[in-house]
């Protein structure tokens, strides 16, 4: 599960696909089986919606857990981290 979550933050896309493929109950469970709203997710927010998914595995966003992994994947997508990469070119 670990490397899964490192493969998370480097590609998130291709993590969400895979196991939007291979388990779809993990991505569709969350959003009550609704197909659009992870799908939305996956082009707007990557990292957003598989923080999601897994926050609702760990015992719900209502959870500290929960919220503190959204959290974490919500700042990921907006690019307050990893803001190393731009300041690099400068």
């Amino acid at each position: 599960m670990c490397l899964i979550g490192l493969l998370g933050l480097i590609a998130p896309r291709v993590v969400f696909l895979l196991l939007w493929l291979f388990t779809p109950a993990f991505v569709l469970l969350p959003f009550r089986g609704l197909w659009l709203v992870p799908l939305l997710g996956l082009i707007l927010l990557p990292t957003t919606t598989l923080a999601y998914c897994w926050a609702f595995t760990l015992g719900g966003v209502s959870s500290f857990s929960g919220i503190f992994v959204l959290a974490v994947g919500l700042l990921i997508d907006l690019g307050l981290l990893g803001a190393g990469r731009g300041a690099a070119r400068r």
